[in-house]
């Protein structure tokens, strides 16, 4: 080498370093964009994984179980970042305890085939929020040439969302079901090919097909004939109008019955906007279709049938016309006002008017009502109920022109052919003569036991006349002693005493109306009717009275009471065909029994029960004895009324009768009265009572006695009294002489029952003319005092006593009221 060569040496190697250096810059550049770029996706593959909930994870199966787990993986799962590396068991531990054992058991078999790729679903709960996630396992699995798997690379994905999507959808898809198949008429969905995904069981129902038959059945198979061709065109032009349509067409129904549907069609569009079928709904129109084509028959016979509608109505007016004028009913129609529209000619008869009297008059202000004390008061409160819709029934009497006359009334609403009120109607049926009849009935069934009664009164009677008359005898005797004088003359007292009370029961029992109820005794009313049963019912029938608790007393009729136990002693006689044995039983019960219907009654109540040792009643005649006029017995035995005498009599008594009775065992019928407070002392006192006579001390006394006999010994017995006597035989010679001097006389006393005047009928004229003069009447027995009972004058029925008398006219006097005459 030259010299000359040496200062170009260095200047190579240094341009070689230069350049040498550039290049290694150049490529840790490249590198370092390479990594930059490379982290960049790193971060973008991360943020994307994160963003779809998608986590990568690697298993090394070479040698065991070594996981790998990226964060998004941590993520998704909760995991913390210490748990990259988890192990096999901790992830079989975070699977949800349901889907554990399959999890594992899909996982095991996936690395043991020979498959390379893994799928799986399953629920995991996360550590950290205890939040159950749905996770889908998307994996490759690398293996050798021997098919051992080496490892397995995949990702997990948080479907959540999408699985309670779908649950949604399917819960959504089943109430739709649920749905649809409640619905009575057929719905279905159809694809575009015209087979359906969807039928409810009405559809399946009509068609008597099971699911899978139903939705690929063609429907023009039992589509009627006539309907064939008509239907098919209407449909394709339905369906290519891609709108809704209708279709009215017949079809056979599985039961081969034809039926008129109406079917909906609408289009069904998927969520891209394209059309992808229809769905329908089906209305069986069948009984609609069926009115149609009557009313067209109808309408294209509409004249005819009016005429003939027109001809039967006025037919059915002029008989129904006749039938209310021929009624034997009173009838009248009213507006809503009340007023009468129309009265048949029985109801004018009663009037003894013609329509013009009543048409157009408020119903209760005409003569069927006028004549009747409160009456037009009480048809007018009837006939405002009747226009809220009541009936109105009662049992009236009336005073008509044509005389007083009874009726059973009813009145009800008039109402149109819609339903609504346009007046009212009337009826009343004369019952006159029936009730006249029921009376003369009932008297003449209790005449049938005043006559039996007769033969066993006369003899008890004649005892006692033998009593008397066998005194009398005795009395003549000059020779008789003091001591036997007292003792006849006592006997003779006691027998008028035992005839008097024989008379008043007798009378009581036969007395033609109703007395006032009273306070009485009911055991000693019982053993009082017993002496009126026993001739009644005959020597071969024992009577016993059983009073369990005496001293008990009711407030109802005495009469009536009496009647009511005689009627059933006469029907126990009558059952044991007049011999065997009558038990009349009194005593305390503290409730009614239930009886015919009606709800046991508690309270305090006398029973008072006849029982005989009969034949017994049969048990299908015990729900109908108690009916007036209702009897087993022979024609001209029994009339049928004296059991319903005494049904009735409980029941007006606030009380009730009931029966029971066994085949060949006799009968017991317990009548239950309420029980009362006993009499008050004042009442006590109204008893007569013997008490010493007193001396009239010249009282001035007038007496009107027809019977010349009786006028005389009362003359005699108040003369003996201390009393001057006037007597006169009859009302119009008393008031002659009151008329002549008012003051002649202090007290008339009157015989009730004499020719012309009768003595209550005097006594009123007295009280009238002059006030405070007193009157006292007296009578053995009286109509007229049965009727009207007293007026408030001093009675003293007859026989009566001097004590009797004494005490009745002392008592006038010491009530006279001292007024000027």
């Amino acid at each position: 080498m030259s010299r000359s060569d040496l200062p170009d040496r260095p200047t190579a190697e240094t341009a070689a370093a230069a350049e040498l250096r550039l290049h290694l810059e150049e490529v840790a550049r490249d590198r370092d964009q390479a990594y930059r770029a490379l982290q960049e996706r790193e971060a973008e593959l991360a943020r994307i994984q994160r963003i779809g909930r998608v986590g990568g994870m690697e298993v090394d199966l070479r040698e065991g179980f070594h996981n790998r787990r990226s964060p998004e993986y941590l993520m998704i799962h909760g995991l913390p970042p210490e748990a990259v590396h988890e192990t096999h068991q901790e992830w079989l531990q975070r699977i949800h305890p349901e889907d554990r054992a399959q999890a594992e058991r899909h996982f095991v078999d996936a690395i043991k085939s020979r498959d390379d790729d893994y799928t799986a679903e399953y629920r995991i709960i996360r550590p950290s929020d205890g939040e159950m996630r749905w996770i889908r396992v998307v994996a490759r699995i690398d293996r050798d040439t021997d098919g051992r798997a080496l490892r397995l690379v995949g990702a997990h994905i948080d479907v959540t969302a999408q699985m309670l999507a779908q649950e949604t959808l399917r819960e959504s898809e089943q109430r739709f079901r649920l749905i649809a198949d409640s619905a009575p008429v057929p719905i279905w969905v159809t694809r575009l090919d015209r087979t359906r995904s969807f039928a409810n069981q009405a559809y399946l129902d009509f068609l008597g097909l099971p699911f899978e038959e139903a939705v690929v059945f063609d429907w023009r198979s039992v589509l009627h004939p006539d309907d064939m061709q008509r239907i098919a065109a209407e449909s394709i032009a339905g369906e290519a109008s891609l709108k809704p349509f209708v279709l009215e067409a017949r079809y056979r129904r599985a039961d081969g019955d034809w039926r008129w549907l109406r079917s909906e069609s609408q289009p069904r569009w998927d969520a891209t906007g394209r059309h992808v079928g229809f769905i329908g709904v089906a209305h069986d129109v069948t009984a609609a279709k069926q009115a149609e084509i009557e009313l067209r028959r109808v309408n294209e016979t509409l004249e005819q049938r009016i005429r003939e509608r027109t001809a039967q109505l006025q037919f059915n007016e002029a008989r129904m016309r006749a039938i209310f004028e021929t009624s034997n009913q009173y009838q009248c129609i009213l507006d809503l006002e009340g007023r009468v529209l129309h009265a048949n000619k029985i109801a004018l008869a009663g009037i003894r008017g013609g329509a013009a009297k009543v048409i157009g008059k408020p119903f209760w202000d005409t003569a069927w009502f006028r004549g009747t004390e409160g009456m037009p008061d009480q048809i007018r409160t009837a006939f405002t109920s009747v226009l809220l819709g009541a009936t109105f029934r009662a049992e009236m009497r009336l005073q008509l022109p044509i005389g007083e006359r009874h009726f059973e009334f009813a009145m009800r609403p008039l109402r149109d052919q819609h339903g609504a009120t346009t007046g009212a109607i009337t009826e009343a049926v004369d019952i006159t003569e029936r009730i006249q009849g029921e009376e003369v009935l009932r008297q003449a069934q209790k005449m049938e036991a005043v006559g039996q009664l007769t033969g066993g009164v006369a003899h008890d009677f004649n005892n006692l006349l033998t009593i008397i008359r066998s005194a009398t005898d005795f009395l003549r005797r000059r020779d008789l002693p003091e001591e036997r004088r007292r003792r006849y003359v006592d006997a003779i007292s006691e027998t008028v005493e035992r005839a008097s009370k024989l008379t008043a029961q007798l009378l009581a029992f036969a007395r033609r109306q109703p007395l006032t109820p009273q306070v009485f005794d009911v055991g000693e009313q019982v053993e009082n009717v017993a002496q009126l049963i026993g001739p009644l019912v005959g020597g071969r029938i024992q009577i016993d009275v059983a009073v369990e608790n005496p001293g008990v007393f009711t407030l109802a009729d005495i009469a009536q009471f009496q009647t009511a136990v005689i009627n059933l002693a006469v029907n126990a006689r009558d059952a044991m065909n007049g011999e065997g044995r009558l038990i009349i039983g009194v005593r305390k019960v503290e409730t009614i029994p239930a009886v015919r219907g009606q709800l046991a009654r508690p309270g305090a109540f006398i029973a008072v029960s006849v029982t005989d040792t009969g034949t017994g009643i049969a048990p299908e005649h015990l729900t109908a004895i108690f009916e007036p006029f209702f009897t087993t017995k022979e024609v001209g035995k029994g009339t049928g009324l004296g059991l319903s005498q005494a049904f009735g009599f409980a029941k007006q008594s606030e009380g009730d009768i009931a029966v029971s009775s066994q085949i060949g065992q006799g009968a017991t019928f317990t009548i239950y009265l309420p029980e009362a407070d006993s009499p008050t002392p004042e009442a006590d006192a109204a008893i007569v009572r013997h008490e010493p006579a007193t001396i009239g001390r010249g009282y001035r006394v007038l007496v009107v006695e027809d019977n010349d006999e009786v006028g005389r010994f009362s003359t005699e017995l108040l003369e003996d009294l201390g009393y001057v006597v006037r007597r006169v035989a009859n009302a119009a010679d008393a008031l002659t002489i009151l008329a002549e001097d008012e003051f002649a006389v202090d007290l008339v006393f009157s015989d009730v029952i004499m020719p012309g005047i009768n003595g209550l009928e005097l006594a009123g004229l007295i009280r009238d003319r002059y006030p405070g003069l007193p009157v006292v009447l007296t009578s053995g027995y009286s109509h007229v005092l049965a009727e009207n009972a007293h007026h408030g004058f001093e009675l003293i029925k007859k026989p009566y006593s001097v004590e009797s008398l004494s005490r009745i006219l002392r008592k006038a006097m010491a009530e006279k009221v001292p007024l000027p005459r």
